[in-house]
């Protein structure tokens, strides 16, 4: 009779366990857990001009105010049809949210115009925004530092073969972001081709 009511008692307590596994958990929060370049990519191939889908100019994660990376991704192809050359497709959540032709890119680096010499094939690119992002984090060359966002451009620059993920990085400064510097991981070999941090910019001392 005892044995009948351990051997019962167990039956209930894993029938509980089972049921707690199988109930839903509640979301982690994690700022790493924003959307990649490639997997929204597919999403802006839709869209990509005529005859262009090979011809990439370049890939954009703009700052998030929610995200450690990228919420957004702006993708630029090559349109000898549409104004100034260019298209670029805006992808949020899965949807494409704008289209515009004939962009020209104003960021820090002044007025960036692109050329039909830079475009590249997506379908031959290997390393994802996460993946490239893993590949400064490994190094230690951010530090004590907490970052806060990095800024996203994939593009071919200069006489490199292959494109390469620019990466910007900014960190928490008592409350206030500071930019500590750059790096840029070739987006088919994986290999860091600038390291430029400074991760005292976000301390006190700096």
């Amino acid at each position: 009779m005892k044995r009948q009511f351990v051997l019962i008692t167990a039956c209930i307590l894993l029938a509980q366990m089972d049921s707690f596994a199988k109930a839903p958990q509640a979301p982690m929060r994690n700022r790493d857990a924003a959307p990649t370049a490639f997997s929204a990519l597919p999403v802006a191939q839709q869209y990509a001009p005529e005859g262009s889908q090979a011809k990439m100019l370049a890939i954009i994660g703009p700052r998030s105010r929610t995200a450690l990376t990228p919420t957004t991704w702006e993708f630029l192809y090559w349109n000898p049809g549409g104004w100034k050359n260019l298209k670029r497709v805006t992808v949020i959540g899965g949807q494409v949210r704008d289209v515009r032709e004939g962009v020209i890119e104003i960021g820090r680096r002044g007025l960036v115009r692109y050329k039909e010499s830079q475009a590249f094939d997506p379908s031959r690119l290997k390393v994802d925004s996460d993946r490239a992002l893993q590949v400064i984090l490994r190094t230690g060359a951010v530090g004590k530092a907490t970052l806060s966002t990095v800024l996203f451009e994939l593009a071919r620059t200069g006489d490199e073969g292959e494109p390469s993920w620019q990466m910007r990085f900014y960190a928490d400064r008592r409350g206030v972001e500071a930019d500590i510097g750059v790096a840029r991981v070739g987006a088919v070999s994986g290999k860091i081709l600038e390291l430029r941090l400074n991760p005292s910019r976000a301390t006190d001392g700096a």
